[in-house]
């Protein structure tokens, strides 16, 4: 059985902590020891269920995509909200939690990758590159062109069904075909100015505001899958790069489905 350390080598080798935004608190979450881990959990999001999840199936170690901790500081732990509540669960049951997040959204084959195979896409590259690594190609978003055109309906019709999206929002749709496609997980709205630029037909994201929807100015389809739809690909990802470098160590996928938005 690995190491804790040794597994969260692994992931930073894949997805440098450096890579991460400003505003990110990537990295471990709960250090309940670095002790040798049974087995690990992905997920995309840490919720109670999930904690219970990996206590009913022996796993000490949750790996997820969000922060568990982020964004104000915790100013003490008590039952008071439900990420403290969270963080007491996973301590008491000595359940580690390290997640990978920006980090993950910043090179190709994090949740880039995701997208581009759902859609059919394997030849992309970065949308807005920058310049936080030497070693790696890094940046926000991706954009690359599929085989052939497709009717422009046929292709909004095709996202919603392979990212099962409860409900997919658009814009106008002011082109008969398209081809090239600019994508970001998340939320990726601030990008869609670069996807202009850049020529894309169809920029596929989430997290759209009513009045970012306007932006699309008639030079661009956006077509808006939600949060949760963009990103759950990437547990996937996590699952393949710990199996392929720990032989014979059980890395379960999480059966939470933690999207906290329904539809009706």
């Amino acid at each position: 059985m690995p190491l804790l350390k040794d597994i969260i080598s692994e992931l930073e080798k894949q997805f440098p902590p450096c890579l991460q935004e400003s505003y990110d608190n990537a990295g471990i979450q709960v250090f309940s020891g670095d002790e040798n881990i049974k087995q690990c959990l992905v997920t995309l999001d840490v919720t109670l269920e999930v904690v219970d999840e990996a206590v009913k199936t022996g796993c000490n170690l949750i790996v997820a995509h969000h922060p568990l901790i982020f964004g104000r500081g915790l100013m003490h732990i008590t039952e008071d909200t439900l990420t403290e509540r969270i963080i007491l669960k996973a301590i008491k049951n000595s359940v580690s939690i390290y997640c990978a997040h920006t980090n993950a959204d910043s090179v190709l084959y994090g949740t880039s990758k995701v997208m581009f195979d759902k859609i059919g896409i394997s030849d992309y590259k970065i949308l807005l590159p920058d310049n936080k690594s030497t070693d790696f190609q890094s940046g926000a978003g991706a954009i690359g062109e599929l085989k052939e055109e497709m009717p422009s309906l046929d292709f909004l019709k095709m996202l919603k069904k392979v990212f099962s999206c409860g409900a997919l929002r658009h814009t106008e749709i002011i082109k008969e075909k398209v081809k090239k496609i600019a994508i970001c997980s998340g939320s990726g709205s601030f990008l869609l100015k670069e996807a202009i630029k850049q020529g894309a037909d169809v920029f596929v994201s989430g997290d759209f505001t009513y009045h970012k929807f306007f932006d699309a100015d008639k030079k661009i389809i956006i077509a808006d899958l939600g949060h949760f739809e963009t990103e759950i690909g990437i547990k996937q990802i996590f699952c393949d790069i710990l199996q392929k470098k720990f032989i014979n160590f059980a890395v379960r996928i999480s059966d939470i489905n933690t999207n906290p938005i329904k539809y009706l």
